[in-house]
């Protein structure tokens, strides 16, 4: 019997937006999917984590 764990929605997100840093305006697109999906304090947390995570990796020049 296989048992699955089900992720968190921030969850899903973190692990898409870690998988597309490579490429801004994709990053741009599935943080904009996650935030419009996000709760208030999931917004604050997922935007954190952002900032923490590829605050400079995906500036713009």
């Amino acid at each position: 019997m296989r048992t699955t764990q089900r992720m968190t929605p921030i969850e899903y997100a973190k692990m898409i937006l870690e998988k597309v840093s490579f490429e801004p305006k994709i990053f741009r697109k599935e943080l904009r999917k996650a935030l419009r999906n996000a709760s208030k304090r999931d917004f604050k947390y997922l935007m954190a984590w952002c900032r923490e995570k590829f605050s400079k990796k995906n500036s713009p020049p």
